[in-house]
């Protein structure tokens, strides 16, 4: 079931085979979320119009426009649910301070599912509580409560109330016990129906009566401990006891009898399975497991009700269905004969799941939404992220493994540009940030579909440290960010040449955050191996960064950094890569937001001292009015085409010729803020 076929075949052979406009990679997407009402009344569609973020609801039956709701230009909508067919629940987020990026409020109002019928916003929960005014969101029962709110489901047999959490925001100095809570969403009265086990964020899964049975909270230093409890009094009880005290148990759904968890676990390995638990008893039984990687997402039923498949990050295929009798079971196996190499994610449903809204994306193919009828086994096309984007022109990303020198196998993901030989191409290097936890994944990639469309190949490592390959996995990164994590990217770029994807000498390394000090110590640990080094966001210097990082703010944010990055300044100063800045015979370009508060700008600031003390060329992008990474669209923009600029000077085709020579000299500067050599 091809999208837009008509689209599709106007298309002359000139204008598809022309370069992709880099704008079209810069764009942010025009659908992020579609959802049916539980009655399959209406369908709501989450759509970026003019700059702007709307909630637009269509009624089915004559496809008329029975809600429109403009979020305003200073405001983004940050997520949105069903609360019986008539109402939805929304979050907000609002630029912080002078940061583009939005930050979500914590705030919740409720609207009608068709605002022709008069009132159709409520404040529901949030610090401005009744006394909101103004005439689009009015005033209310609800009482002011500093804390962040998240809509957890609807309450059950109560079509006029929801379950949502709250927690403190992750910034405050003082971090309380999460709480569960039961609020009317035309009045925004509410009340307490539980309190978390211990103090920090705390994530609820509550039964078919809506009683909360488990609970999943962070402690102080930062390791997820599982909660169960048991009737509507019972105490908390902690999983994570006795042989169980370092494992991973984290329960995603309960049976609609609620007889039955299932459970995400390593049970008793070091991979994180699917299983099913029996309540009272300690019968259980594994329902998906991998000997090489975690499971990273589960496909419900198209009721919500119990896992149909498991997908994994790897080989494919990457959705494995399960053993189950489930009927939805054969009609994902159906769906995926007609969606071939794709992903299928069942992302809303009707009550009686008959409707279903299906996500479908792959490597190529940005997302698109259908809505399928489960009876008929007819999928309609509702939209697309990007609709611009047309798959065919869209470059392959591979999975990979190789070992690295301990023997250790490393996962990743290589894009190898469309049109293109597979061999001596210039290859960009892109670790990603977080670092612990994030996973490079086969999805649709924006950075490297634009690099892969100019005929770079793309190198994704998921060093050691990463998510989805085990918890020994993860934790072999603790405090070795400029050791076995930088050795781990190394590894891969000399297998990329070893396989032949790559030419020696046309290597450049880019990356943000985390990723951007991975680039930076890259190219200073191994000088020769890389021509340029592009920091996006990026730290340089860790003690500087962990005096002014906003994870310092509160304690569970300094043990994060002790316990992952290093406890003391002499460990952190000889990890930092503007220590070993000598060095550096790559070219550099820094890219940073200048009210980043995550990684400051004085990091990069640090690092062009450091530069120019020693008559190192770089080029310098820094924009005002941006945080940790650049949110605007034509900040992005920018950014891609300065990126593409640099890099074609430095490993592209200007620079194919010399490719075991020096790199080039740097061009003339001149006025813009791209390249300036000594802005202060």
């Amino acid at each position: 079931m091809p999208r837009k076929i008509i689209a599709v075949l106007m298309i002359p052979a000139a204008v598809s085979a022309a370069e992709i406009p880099i704008a079209d990679f810069a764009r942010d997407p025009e659908i992020t979320h579609l959802t049916i009402s539980p009655d399959g009344k209406y369908l709501a569609e989450a759509r970026l119009m003019d700059g702007h973020d709307y909630l637009v609801v269509q009624r089915l039956s004559d496809h008329k426009i029975t809600a429109k709701l403009d979020i305003g230009k200073d405001w983004r909508l940050g997520s949105y649910a069903w609360v019986g067919s008539e109402r939805i629940v929304l979050s907000f987020a609002e630029p912080d301070g002078f940061q583009n990026r939005p930050r979500l409020t914590g705030e919740l109002v409720s609207m009608s599912a068709d605002m022709s019928a008069g009132e159709s916003m409520r404040y529901v929960y949030g610090f401005r509580g009744g006394d909101v005014t103004g005439s689009r969101i009015p005033r209310s029962g609800s009482d002011a409560d500093f804390r962040d709110a998240e809509f957890i489901e609807p309450m059950p047999g109560d079509p006029h109330s929801a379950i949502i959490a709250v927690n403190d925001f992750p910034r405050s100095a003082r971090i309380r016990n999460g709480e569960l809570k039961r609020v009317n969403v035309y009045s925004g009265t509410s009340a307490s129906l539980n309190i978390g086990p211990i103090q920090g964020y705390t994530r609820f899964l509550v039964d078919s009566k809506g009683m909360p049975r488990y609970a999943v909270a962070v402690d102080e230093h930062w390791r997820a401990r599982t909660f169960s409890r048991s009737g509507d009094d019972g105490e908390w009880t902690p999983l994570n006891a006795g042989d169980l005290r370092e494992s991973r148990i984290i329960p995603f759904a309960i049976s609609s009898d609620d007889k039955r968890v299932f459970v995400e676990s390593d049970d008793g390995s070091d991979r994180l399975c699917i299983v099913e638990q029996e309540f009272g008893t300690a019968t259980h039984k594994r329902l998906s497991c991998d000997d090489a990687a975690d499971v990273t997402d589960t496909v419900m039923s198209f009721d919500g009700k119990e896992p149909i498949a498991a997908v994994y990050e790897g080989n494919p295929p990457w959705e494995r269905l399960l053993d189950t009798d489930n009927l939805d079971r054969q009609r994902l196996h159906e769906l995926q004969k007609v969606f071939p190499n794709q992903l299928i994610v069942p992302v809303s449903h009707t009550d009686d799941g008959k409707k279903v809204v299906l996500h479908v994306y792959s490597d190529r193919n940005p997302g698109d939404y259908y809505l399928f009828d489960a009876a008929a086994m007819k999928a309609d096309y509702m939209g697309s992220a990007r609709s611009w984007i047309d798959p065919d022109q869209m470059s392959e990303r591979r999975a990979i493994e190789f070992k690295a020198r301990d023997g250790q196998s490393i996962h990743g993901i290589i894009t190898l540009p469309k049109g293109h030989e597979p061999q001596n191409l210039p290859l960009v290097v892109y670790p990603h940030g977080g670092p612990f936890g994030t996973l490079d994944t086969w999805a649709w990639d924006a950075d490297a579909q634009l690099l892969a469309s100019r005929g770079y190949a793309v190198l994704q490592v998921n060093f050691r440290g990463s998510g989805g390959y085990g918890e020994s996995f993860l934790n072999a990164g603790r405090q070795r960010w400029d050791s076995i994590m930088i050795d781990d990217i190394t590894d891969g770029t000399q297998w990329a040449i070893k396989q032949g994807f790559a030419k020696p000498g046309r290597i450049c390394i880019y990356g943000g955050s985390y990723g951007g000090y991975a680039a930076m110590m890259s190219a200073v640990r191994e000088p020769d191996l890389y021509r340029c080094v592009i920091g996006y966001a990026g730290i340089y210097d860790l003690n500087r960064w962990k005096r002014d990082t906003d994870i310092s703010s509160n304690g569970n944010g300094r043990n994060f950094i002790a316990e992952f990055v290093s406890n003391t300044p002499e460990r952190l100063k000889q990890a930092s890569p503007i220590t070993l800045i000598d060095k550096l015979k790559a070219d550099v370009m820094i890219v940073h937001g200048e009210e980043d508060e995550r990684v400051p700008v004085n990091q990069a600031n640090l690092l062009r001292e450091a530069l120019e003390s020693r008559h190192l060329h770089y080029e310098w992008l820094v924009k005002p009015n941006e945080g940790h990474g650049f949110f605007g669209e034509k900040n992005r923009q920018d950014m891609y085409e300065k990126m593409l600029a640099f890099l074609e000077r430095n490993i592209g085709s200007e620079s194919a010729g010399a490719a075991d020579s020096k790199p080039p000299d740097p061009p003339t500067v001149g006025a813009g803020e791209s390249s300036k050599q000594s802005p202060k």
